[in-house]
């Protein structure tokens, strides 16, 4: 079972058991954004909302899930448990899951916000063990249960690559100067294909995947005037950061 395959399962395991907790005022969907500022959209691989955060024509729900599930991957898991908690945080998410596979077997780290704002871990579930929660809906987490097609060791993974498509986007609203942040419908119509998972935090793209210098190149010559930046060595996976080009006032919120 290839990674993209084995992610997949993960994901589609957690939707039944999701949907049955749900309630009539609640809607869940995979691989959709949530717009939580005009320079910030996350895609999480499940999500649980308000019905009413959701309208016919948008590709993203607006305002933050009530629940965003996360399934790591070596491109993902530094950006899932680092700078994107640290997002959904900031924007008020109330339940936050995080799907990993330790030793081949599946792992539920599940963070909820406390009185003052901030996530604390309040179970971390692996086989053999249940947890029920009350937020967002009553569940009971069984990994036994939920995740039971997995392969005992997942094949080797494969390299993601992407075209260079730089000057060739879709029809839609042209860049910003490139020492102001990038705003969703914007990024929306921009490179790359062939990323894992593509999303924007605070005005600045973020793509996951496994980059190289090849990749920098064309990000590059894609985001004239910007800085882009490998966020772990060319060749490993995790993720390739665009930023706002040199004199930029430094965003009020930071780029990590």
């Amino acid at each position: 079972m290839t990674h993209t395959l084995l992610h997949q399962v993960l994901v589609s395991d957690l939707v039944v058991p999701i949907g049955l907790a749900e309630t009539e005022d609640q809607e869940s969907l995979t691989g959709f954004g949530a717009r939580l500022a005009d320079d910030t959209w996350l895609r999480s691989d499940l999500m649980v909302f308000r019905k009413e955060q959701a309208r016919d024509g948008l590709w993203y729900i607006d305002g933050g899930p009530l629940l965003a599930v996360e399934v790591a991957s070596d491109a993902s898991r530094r950006a899932d448990l680092g700078r994107k908690k640290e997002l959904y945080e900031r924007f008020g998410v109330p339940s936050y899951w995080v799907v990993d596979l330790r030793e081949d077997e599946p792992e539920v780290q599940v963070f909820e916000l406390d009185d003052h704002g901030r996530y604390v871990e309040r179970a971390r579930v692996t086989r053999g063990r249940t947890c029920r929660l009350t937020r967002p809906f009553p569940i009971e987490l069984a990994p036994d249960a939920i995740f039971d097609r997995l392969p005992r060791r997942p094949a080797p993974r494969r390299r993601a690559t992407v075209s260079d498509q730089a000057g060739t986007h879709r029809s839609g609203p042209d860049l910003p100067h490139c020492e102001e942040p990038i705003l969703v419908d914007a990024f929306g119509h921009r490179w790359p294909t062939g990323a894992e998972k593509v999303e924007l935090w605070d005005g600045c793209p973020v793509f996951y995947g496994e980059w190289d210098e090849r990749d920098v190149e064309i990000a590059q010559r894609a985001y004239p005037g910007r800085v882009v930046r490998l966020d772990q060595p060319p060749g490993e996976p995790g993720t390739m950061t665009v930023l706002p080009g040199p004199g930029t006032v430094p965003h009020p919120r930071g780029h990590g």
